[in-house]
């Protein structure tokens, strides 16, 4: 008797197999831009399924290690990451995905290029995007904020070969969201520099060459107002710290071949970025982007995981059926590829929304909105995605070696990284206070459904229920009603999306496959029942306080 060896699932190029990326990069990018920007997505497609899953793979394995001294007891604070993870960012900068934005050769459809190229390449990178997104936002910020340091670092930041990549360093102790905590001191020291004292408590991509540091001027405001931004470079010349001593490095959930460290600041010399004022309002472009790319990691894992699950179905049998025969088995994988439509459609609107805005042609409001309800959509679905797809391949997905643990691992980094879900529904409620910010997201709606009508494409009524409710809450909504809000935002704006592709689909495709996810999509609510407690009652449920029985 023979053992019985199950065959593995098989990798492919995901920009060929993957209908709903390939599909959503067709309808969203003109014509000419799709077949001028196709032979980089099937590149990156090529390197992600013959290269990065290997150097992915040797880069978690060998974890970054902090030797705080060397032989002799000199200080040293050397950080040893794997040179696989020195790899995978140096494809990140070759293929671009730093350089296209400010290269721009699509116009106003460069970042939906680079959307999709993110989506091949961070399926299984190991989070080698990290450093990319932070030096992305900081190539943004320095363009908007200050001429003369554009001048000198972004040519560093966006270059293919031998770039610079970028940090942003704002947690500590006192403060992770809340930036107004911020304890870190900024002295001048005469000479147009300045001296950082205080500890950074949560900095990712410690082997970057630079960061960007929020820091507060002795003598200035206390809060968020006092706070001043400047530039950090992390080396000396003759290659040692600049003032900087690293405590330890993270042990983590997922991120596991990120570099995270605790640092202090001792005097490290740095320069501001744009006067000294401003600080937040100024770090807050570089979020914009940061919240943008982290929106599009969840669903590029969740294809990553869906490509497997997919071809582990046509291998794997049970009762004497493939897989991919059971019917439970792919309602299951279904409704799974629904939810996947629906972050693709709005992972590519909002990256066409930020272009618009970057380059001053975007309806004022709506992109300001769309990130923080992008960002926050796609990271719970992605985790709820991803959770039911490690399921879907039974007993193997629970086991390290097979890759697939690592993915979901990684993905729950996206639901902190640039602002928690309540952090940004917080945020939501904030960009709600300027009234043309909630009209832009219903004007925006409102047009592409009228445009629909126009081809004789009538909207679910769940879908006008659910625009009707937000207009009536949008206005007057409280701090507890926050995530159902924003929740309820993004559903709704996947949802009009959704519909949008599935009319698509079936004029260009001759495919109705569209009009299923959109039913499965609106099985749930779109926007959830108003709670049915006081924030008095849901506190005292929330921490263990006895409440008055109501009469």
């Amino acid at each position: 008797m023979t053992d019985f060896i199950q065959p593995h699932p098989e990798l492919s190029n995901r920009f060929a197999s993957d209908r709903t990326l390939h599909h959503t990069l067709e309808r969203l990018l003109p014509a000419e831009v799709f077949a001028d920007a196709s032979p980089l997505f099937q590149r990156m497609g090529e390197r992600a399924m013959q290269e990065i899953p290997a150097l992915a793979a040797t880069a978690e394995h060998n974890v970054p290690r902090h030797e705080p001294f060397d032989a002799w007891g000199r200080r040293v604070d050397r950080i040893e990451v794997d040179p696989a993870w020195h790899r995978l960012v140096d494809i990140g900068l070759e293929e671009g995905l730093v350089a296209l934005p400010y290269e721009n050769p699509y116009g106003e459809f460069t970042r939906v290029v680079q959307a999709g190229l993110v989506n091949l390449y961070d399926g299984a990178g190991a989070v080698a995007s990290c450093p990319l997104v932070m030096t992305d936002g900081a190539a943004r910020l320095l363009t908007l904020h200050d001429e003369a340091l554009a001048a000198r670092y972004k040519p560093k930041l966006t270059a293919r070969q031998g770039g610079w990549t970028s940090g942003q360093w704002m947690t500590e102790k006192e403060g992770g969201s809340d930036v107004g905590q911020t304890s870190t001191v900024a002295r001048p020291r005469g000479d147009g520099t300045w001296s950082l004292h205080g500890t950074k408590w949560f900095t990712s991509a410690t082997t970057s060459q630079m960061a960007l540091a929020l820091a507060r001027p002795e003598d200035a405001a206390p809060g968020s107002r006092g706070l001043s931004l400047f530039l950090v470079e992390l080396r000396r010349p003759d290659g040692s710290w600049n003032h900087i001593a690293v405590r330890r490095l993270k042990d983590k959930l997922g991120t596991r071949a990120l570099p995270t460290a605790e640092l202090e600041l001792e005097g490290t010399v740095a320069v501001p970025v744009g006067g000294i004022d401003r600080g937040v309002a100024k770090i807050g472009d570089l979020l914009n982007v940061a919240r943008l790319w982290a929106s599009w990691g969840g669903p590029a894992g969740v294809g990553h995981l869906l490509m497997l699950a997919r071809d582990y179905a046509t291998r794997r049998r049970v009762f004497g059926q493939l897989l991919a025969e059971k019917p439970l088995h792919a309602q299951w994988i279904a409704r799974i590829t629904a939810e996947y439509e629906a972050m693709l459609a709005l992972n590519f609107e909002t990256a066409l929304a930020l272009n618009r805005h970057e380059r001053g042609t975007g309806a004022p409001g709506l992109a300001r909105l769309l990130a923080p309800l992008t960002k926050l959509a796609c990271a719970r679905q992605s985790i709820w995605a991803a959770s039911e797809l490690v399921e879907s391949f039974g007993g193997a997905g629970y086991v390290e070696d097979t890759g697939i643990p690592r993915v979901l691992r990684n993905l729950h980094v996206h639901c902190i990284w640039e602002g928690t879900t309540s952090v940004l529904a917080h945020d939501v409620l904030r960009a709600l206070r300027a009234p043309e910010a909630g009209e832009a997201f219903l004007a925006d709606i409102d047009g592409r459904l009228s445009t629909l009508a126009g081809h004789d494409t009538r909207a679910p009524d769940a879908i006008v229920h659910a625009r009707r409710t937000l207009a009536e809450l949008m206005p007057r909504a409280q701090e507890s009603d926050g995530r159902r809000l924003a929740w309820g935002m993004a559903r709704t704006y996947q949802s009009v999306l959704l519909l949008e592709a599935a009319a698509w689909r079936q004029a260009r495709k001759a495919d109705g496959s569209g009009w299923t996810a959109l039913r499965l999509f609106l099985q749930d609510a779109l926007v959830p029942p108003v709670l049915p407690a006081s924030d008095e009652e849901l506190a005292a449920l929330a921490f263990g306080r006895d409440t008055a029985v109501a009469s």
